[in-house]
């Protein structure tokens, strides 16, 4: 008798994720690989399987095939969704770990999907955030959805969307830039305190970069294949010798990364050392497929009868 597959679209992929606590599980994941604990393995939570996605299928959307150990069976994922739920989970987390105990008052630069999906996920997963502006990515943006306007509804959170960067900026201690821009912000446009976290995987403004006090990573294994990124160049070329931090030429120090946020989560690095420093979280990791996110979506996505069966 033929296996069958259970296969996940973006709407029931998106629905398993309201059901499950992401940051938990990233929180797990980040420990573990910076404690090299003996009982987190990621090859016994799940793997991913090749896809050969046949000319029906073939309607441009990336699958993921997932093995999951757990109830034996098989899980056809959208790949992009799926980076974005991770991410999303990342920029909660960053936000949770690295803000000063306040009132949040929050931006998100974007409202593509995996915009709309980090609003959600910090309206759901960030505590006292009071309020949210969204500025659509200059050129055009998605709209809003209405169960994302409903989720942050329900949490008591005042949203609003404006056409202009600085006006969604303006007083804002939690700034998530979550699409590609140009985004010309500048230190100078944020409250002191403030955490910017960028979610797209490009270089941010060099004055910006430059501005900051404290720069945190999510995966220093990344590091590598991203030398590219200006920050990164300048972390490596941040000391002359050992203990000679550089200076740019208005006399700041160079940007330096001060570790992952594993090492903060297990308490190996103190994290903001200063309340009144702006701090910048790179994301490294939004392309990864996350397999134990996955296998949490697929066991969700049993429990309340989402998504379709097909053949092997």
């Amino acid at each position: 008798m033929a296996r069958s597959i259970l296969e996940l679209d973006g709407d029931a992929l998106w629905t398993a994720f309201e059901q499950i606590n992401p940051v938990d599980l990233l929180v797990d994941e980040l420990t573990g690989r910076t404690d090299d604990r003996v009982d987190w393995n990621p090859h016994h939570l799940g793997r991913f399987v090749a896809w050969q996605r046949t000319t029906k299928d073939d309607d441009g959307t990336e699958r993921a095939l997932l093995e999951d150990p757990g109830t034996g069976e098989r899980c056809l994922l959208p790949a992009d969704g799926l980076r974005a739920s991770r991410t999303a989970t990342l920029g909660a987390l960053a936000a949770r770990q690295m803000l000063t105990p306040t009132v949040v008052t929050a931006t998100v630069l974007g409202t593509s999907p995996a915009a709309q999906l980090q609003l959600a996920v910090i309206a759901r997963h960030v505590p006292d955030v009071s309020h949210i502006a969204v500025c659509p990515t200059p050129g055009g943006g998605f709209p809003l959805e209405p169960r994302v306007v409903d989720q942050v509804d329900l949490a008591g959170i005042g949203l609003s969307v404006t056409s202009g960067m600085a006006e969604a900026v303006f007083g804002a201690n939690l700034v998530i830039i979550a699409d590609g821009g140009p985004w010309p912000l500048i230190p100078g446009q944020l409250p002191r305190g403030a955490v910017v976290v960028n979610a797209t995987g490009q270089d941010l403004p060099v004055e910006l970069v430059n501005g900051v006090d404290e720069i945190y990573v999510d995966d220093a294994k990344a590091l590598e294949a991203n030398r590219h990124r200006y920050f990164i160049r300048s972390h490596l070329s941040s000391r002359i010798g050992v203990g000679a931090p550089t200076r740019t030429t208005g006399g700041r120090r160079r940007p330096h990364i001060e570790a992952p946020l594993g090492e903060v989560l297990t308490g190996g690095h103190p994290g903001r050392t200063h309340l009144d420093d702006t701090l910048l979280v790179e994301l490294l990791s939004t392309d990864t497929l996350d397999a134990q996110l996955a296998c949490e979506l697929h066991r969700a996505a049993l429990e309340r009868g989402l998504g379709v069966r097909r053949s092997e």
